[in-house]
C-alpha cells in the first residue's frame, strides 16, 4: 500500500504500511542490542527486562532495565548507575518488592557481586546480601525467593564456597549457605529452570538425569529441605535436555526443551506433566522430535503460548508447517490457527533468531523476547515485541483498495488525513497506554483531527476500511 506521512517540525514516521493487528504499536521499547533472555512484569505494570544487551537506548544500563508500561525506559531504576557486569538469565521478585537476579555477572554497579544479586525496588544494590568472589565457579541460570527470605540459586556450577554443591543452592538471607539445606551429591549436570511451588516445594529442570543418586531424568521434585521427593516419578523421565517450566493454574506443568520421549513414550519437544509426574493424556505435543522449545506461557482462558528456535517444519507430520519460533496452542496442543502472526519473529534464512522468554500481562498482553530482527515485515520491533491479546482478529499485511496520506500540521495543532475517493470507514488516535484520544469517521477527501493539548508522546493513527484492511500509522512527538 502507498502510506505516506509527510513530516512537520516535532514529529517522525515510524512506520507507515498496513501492518499485521496483532502487533501492539503503542508499545515503543527502544531496541536491545544482542538479545533479551528475560522479561517479568511488576505489580504497577512496569517490566523488568534482562539479558545480553548493553547500553540500552543509550542509557549506559548494561543487561538489566526496567520499562514502563508502554515499553519507555524507566530512568529512575538502578539511576545513573551501570547494573550488571555481564549477562542477566532469571528474575524473580521478593514479596517486599526486592529483586533477585542472576545470570554470568561478577559485578553489579561496580561491586563484587558474584552470579547473584539481591536489588531493592529501586535497582540499587542491597548490600546486606553478598556472594562473594570466586565462591562460585560457574554461571547461575535460575533463581527463586524462598521460605524465610532465602534465595535458591541453580545452573552451570558444582562449588560454592569451595564446598561440593553440584548445581543447586540456597543462600540465607546474607547470602551465606545454608547448610540445613540438604542436596547430598545434587545434580549430575546442568540446571536451567526451577520454580518454587505454593507450599515450597522446589520443580528443577536441565540437562541431569540424577538427583542425589536417585534417577530423575531432567525434572525432579525437592522437598523444601532439598530432599528428593519419589512421589513424582521421572524415571527415566525425559531424554533430552529440560529448559523450562510453567506451572498451570490447574497444578499440571509444562516442560519444554529438547527431547522425543518421556518415560519411554513419545513426547516430542513440549509436554504436559500431573503432579505426580505422569504424562496427561489430554495434551498431545505438536512439534517434531527433538524441535528446540524454550519457553511457554498460559492464557487466561488456557491458551499455551509458545516460543523457541524451531522451523517451520518441526511441527508433526500431521500437523504440517507452521510459524518457526512462535505460535500457540488449544489447552489440548493442538495449534491455533487462528493466532494470526504473519511470518512471525525474525528472517528465516538470513539470520540465527529464537525466542527466549514470553509473559502474559495482567492486561492479557503477550509480551514476546529474545534474539529476531523483525516481526513478520516491521523492522522496528527487535528482539522484544507486544503482541495484542486478541491476536486472532488480525490480518497479514494485503494490498489495500486506497491510499491514505497523513500531515501533521503542528503550528495549527491538528492531523491532516486524505483519503481516497472510495475509501470509508473511521479512524482511531491512540496514545501509548493504548487510549483512543481522538476517533470518528473518515470523510470524503480529508479529515482533520484537532491535537490541541495533546502531550509528548507516541501516537498510532488507524484507519479501519470498510473493505476490512487497516492502515495504521505511528507517530512520536
Amino acid at each position: 500500500m502507498r502510506s505516506t506521512l509527510l513530516l512537520i517540525t516535532g514529529f517522525a514516521a515510524l512506520a507507515s504500511t498496513a501492518q499485521i493487528t496483532c502487533i501492539d504499536h503503542t508499545f515503543m521499547a527502544d531496541v536491545p542490542s544482542i538479545q533479551v533472555l528475560k522479561v517479568v512484569e511488576l505489580p504497577d505494570g512496569k517490566i523488568l527486562m534482562g539479558g545480553t544487551f548493553t547500553n540500552y537506548a543509550g542509557s549506559n544500563h548494561d543487561h538489566l532495565v526496567r520499562l514502563h508500561a508502554d515499553g519507555s525506559l524507566d530512568h529512575t531504576f538502578n539511576a545513573n548507575n551501570q547494573g550488571p557486569s555481564n549477562s542477566v538469565h532469571d528474575i524473580d521478585v521478593m514479596s517486599d518488592g526486592r529483586i533477585l537476579i542472576c545470570g554470568n555477572f561478577v559485578q553489579y554497579n561496580g561491586v563484587n557481586s558474584y552470579f547473584v544479586a539481591r536489588l531493592h525496588a529501586n535497582g540499587l544494590l542491597d548490600p546486606t546480601f553478598n556472594i562473594p568472589p570466586n565462591s562460585i565457579n560457574g554461571a547461575v541460570n535460575a533463581v527463586a525467593w524462598h521460605t524465610g527470605d532465602k534465595v535458591i540459586a541453580a545452573g552451570d556450577f558444582f562449588e560454592c564456597y569451595g564446598n561440593s554443591q553440584p548445581h543447586i543452592v540456597r543462600f540465607n538471607t546474607t547470602g551465606t549457605v545454608d547448610t540445613t539445606f540438604q542436596t547430598g551429591t545434587g545434580f549430575t549436570t546442568n540446571v536451567y529452570d526451577l520454580e518454587v511451588l505454593p507450599n515450597m516445594q522446589i520443580l528443577v529442570a536441565g540437562a541431569f538425569f540424577q538427583y542425589d543418586g536417585t534417577s530423575c531424568g531432567r525434572v525432579a521434585l525437592l522437598n523444601a529441605n532439598g530432599t528428593y521427593d519419589p512421589g513424582m516419578n521421572n524415571t527415566p523421565g525425559f531424554n533430552g535436555i529440560a529448559r523450562d517450566i510453567e506451572i498451570q493454574p490447574d497444578g499440571k506443568i509444562l516442560v519444554s526443551g529438547s527431547f522425543d520421549q518421556h518415560n519411554g513414550q513419545d513426547s516430542w519437544g513440549l509436554a504436559r506433566l500431573n503432579p505426580d509426574g505422569s504424562a496427561d493424556p489430554g495434551f498431545t505435543s505438536p512439534f517434531y522430535p527433538y524441535a528446540p522449545v524454550f519457553t511457554t506461557a498460559v492464557q487466561a482462558d488456557g491458551k499455551i503460548v509458545v516460543g523457541g528456535e524451531w522451523t517451520e517444519n518441526m511441527y508433526a507430520v500431521s500437523v504440517g508447517a507452521g510459524t518457526p519460533r512462535l505460535t500457540r496452542l488449544w489447552p489440548d496442543g493442538t495449534r491455533d490457527s487462528t493466532f494470526a502472526i504473519g511470518t512471525g519473529p525474525g528472517d528465516p534464512g538470513s539470520e540465527t533468531f529464537y525466542i527466549r522468554d514470553l509473559a502474559v500481562l495482567s492486561t492479557g498482553k503477550i509480551l514476546v523476547a529474545g534474539r529476531f530482527t523483525k516481526f513478520d515485515s516491521e523492522t522496528q520491533y527487535q528482539q522484544i515485541i507486544r503482541l495484542n491479546e486478541k491476536v486472532n482478529v488480525g490480518i497479514t499485511d494485503s494490498e489495500p483498495s486506497a491510499a491514505i496520506d497523513v500531515i501533521m500540521d503542528l503550528s495549527n495543532e491538528r492531523i491532516h488525513l486524505t483519503t481516497s475517493a472510495n475509501l470509508r470507514g473511521t479512524f482511531q488516535l491512540v496514545n501509548a497506554a493504548g487510549q483512543v484520544v481522538s476517533a470518528g469517521a473518515v470523510a470524503n477527501g480529508t479529515t482533520v483531527i484537532s491535537t490541541v493539548s495533546m502531550p509528548q508522546g507516541v501516537y498510532v493513527l488507524r484507519v479501519q476500511a470498510s473493505d476490512g484492511v487497516l492502515h495504521s500509522v505511528k507517530l512520536v512527538r
